[in-house]
């Protein structure tokens, strides 16, 4: 599993299966909140970001809607937002259903 060229290949399969979920289902926050993190890992933080203000719209309560849009909005160059997502991220719970994107703060 040290190999990137795997990981980018299971990041590009799961980004795949995520679209076609969130298309059969477009107003699953949960599908939404997943498709960003992987966009995320990927380093599409602009798609990212839209996907993420969509389930936000829909009213996601899910900590790892709000954490994945900070990550998508800082690496997109818009701190300010970025940090209001995160503070309204720490007050969220996260979904058993969704994950958080890969961030490294160290590496800003």
């Amino acid at each position: 599993m040290r190999d990137p060229q795997c990981w980018s290949a299971h990041l590009a399969q799961a980004e795949a299966l995520l679209i076609a979920a969130a298309a059969s289902a477009p107003d699953d926050t949960a599908a939404l909140t997943c498709l960003g993190g992987v966009l995320c890992d990927l380093a599409k933080y602009g798609e990212a970001a839209e996907v993420l203000q969509r389930a936000v719209r829909l009213r996601s309560d899910d900590r790892n809607t709000y954490f994945n849009l900070g990550v998508a909005l800082l690496n997109s160059g818009k701190r300010r937002q970025a940090m209001q997502r995160f503070r309204q991220a720490a007050s969220r719970r996260a979904s058993a259903a969704t994950w958080a994107a890969y961030f490294d703060p160290q590496a800003q």
